[in-house]
């Protein structure tokens, strides 16, 4: 196996399909949103008491761990990469699709490194992160993805790309402040689901797969 590299900057263009599997756990302790999954927590369960109460009904109460996201996103990930010798740089703007969930971003791979073993194979490997906008159908969700990922993959031809994708962390969800102000003040005759309050979390090791083309 010989690995060759060149001194001139090649710039390509990419289109990745895959998936993006997201596990996330919620707790009181989890960035920017502990605090709302405690009076989201708080607030469906004593509106809960209260239908009860009223109804003389027995209705399931959530604690944090109910408000994690559980969610496979189908993503489409067109970007730019540039190469210079082993070096290579890569910007993206991944698009995920899932049942509940839809998310647009930006990802920024400043670290790569390429190598070449024939002339048709080329191997890399990135490391960077992705900045998402998340968000459920519906009006009054704001929401958010971060991610730090690292990749490796292959290149055939020159045309086909093969990826693997591991995120070291990721952190995200979606909030409601309209229905959690709403649920807490007991204004509302029923229950909300309580994912469609909020609905976040972070997580550790998520694995990704894609394939695409570069041109």
């Amino acid at each position: 196996m010989v690995l060759v590299g060149s001194a001139s900057a090649e710039t390509r263009g990419t289109l990745r399909f895959g998936l993006l599997p997201l596990e996330l756990e919620s707790s009181s302790d989890t960035p920017l949103f502990g605090e709302q999954v405690d009076r989201a927590v708080a607030g469906y369960n004593a509106a809960a008491t209260a239908l009860d109460r009223r109804n003389g009904s027995t209705t399931a109460r959530i604690d944090a761990g109910d408000l994690g996201v559980a969610e496979t996103l189908a993503m489409i990930s067109p970007g730019l990469e540039t190469g210079v010798g082993h070096y290579l740089f890569r910007i993206e703007a991944p698009i995920g699709i899932g049942s509940n969930l839809r998310s647009i971003g930006l990802g920024l791979y400043p670290l790569g490194v390429q190598a070449r073993l024939r002339r048709d194979v080329a191997i890399y490997g990135s490391a960077g992160g992705t900045a998402s906008w998340l968000d459920r159908p519906g009006e009054g969700d704001v929401g958010g993805l971060l991610t730090l990922r690292a990749a490796v993959g292959a290149r055939f031809a020159n045309r086909l790309v093969v990826e693997l994708g591991y995120s070291a962390f990721a952190l995200g969800g979606t909030v409601n402040n309209d229905r959690l102000e709403q649920m807490m003040l007991g204004a509302e005759m029923t229950l909300p689901e309580p994912e469609t309050v909020i609905s976040a979390g972070e997580a550790r090791g998520l694995f990704d797969v894609s394939v695409g083309l570069t041109f």
